[in-house]
């Protein structure tokens, strides 16, 4: 990896997209692209992703449910889904955070602009992680509808959209301070309580 490979990485981790990244590093887009093309190659060839720092962002939108989310959770099941009205479009991220009984410790929804689909529920896969750490999360199932999300996460696609390179980093982040994570693909129907603040935090933006 040369220099100006390096100094991107480094933005990527500073918070930057991998455009401003880029511009950041004096690395032209089509040579940052090919870049994070071979990240996503090796990727999809490990069981998890790649450890790169980026940093949590914020947990606007989340809202606890009950005394249970003060209290501290090594063990958590999350719902998540990403909804886009018009793919891309306005979008926002939903889930629920659970105990292994079933208890409600956490619901979020998110706002997340104008985005896709696929981005979306990277988004509210980050967004869930992000919030389970937070309450002490040490092994953690998530359970989505997005097939090319859960099997991306798993390692059994490769990451082949540059839009969503940045994303499945972000999410490895978290993943890296996990003892132990599964992805679980499940049918759209089982998952309507994420899908309901999904769309919630879809309509926010209006």
């Amino acid at each position: 990896m040369g220099r100006k490979e390096e100094d991107f990485v480094r933005a990527i981790r500073a918070g930057r997209t991998w455009k401003e990244a880029a511009r950041d590093a004096g690395l032209p887009e089509e040579r940052a692209a090919a870049f994070l093309e071979s990240v996503a190659r090796f990727a999809g060839t490990v069981t998890a992703p790649m450890e790169f720092g980026l940093p949590e962002s914020g947990d606007t939108g989340n809202r606890a449910a009950g005394t249970a989310s003060r209290q501290s959770h090594a063990e958590v099941v999350i719902y998540t889904d990403g909804a886009s009205k018009g793919n891309p479009g306005p979008s926002g991220a939903g889930g629920v955070i659970l105990t292994p009984d079933g208890e409600t410790i956490e619901e979020f929804r998110e706002h997340l602009g104008r985005t896709t689909n696929n981005v979306a529920e990277y988004e509210a896969v980050r967004i869930g992680l992000a919030r389970a750490l937070a309450l002490g999360a040490r092994r953690v199932t998530v359970r989505l509808d997005s097939e090319l999300v859960s099997n991306q996460l798993s390692g059994r696609y490769k990451v082949k959209d540059t839009k969503l390179i940045e994303r499945y980093l972000e999410v490895g982040q978290l993943l890296s301070r996990l003892d132990s994570v599964k992805f679980e693909t499940i049918p759209r129907e089982k998952n309507a309580r994420a899908d309901r603040l999904a769309q919630i935090g879809a309509r926010m933006g209006r």
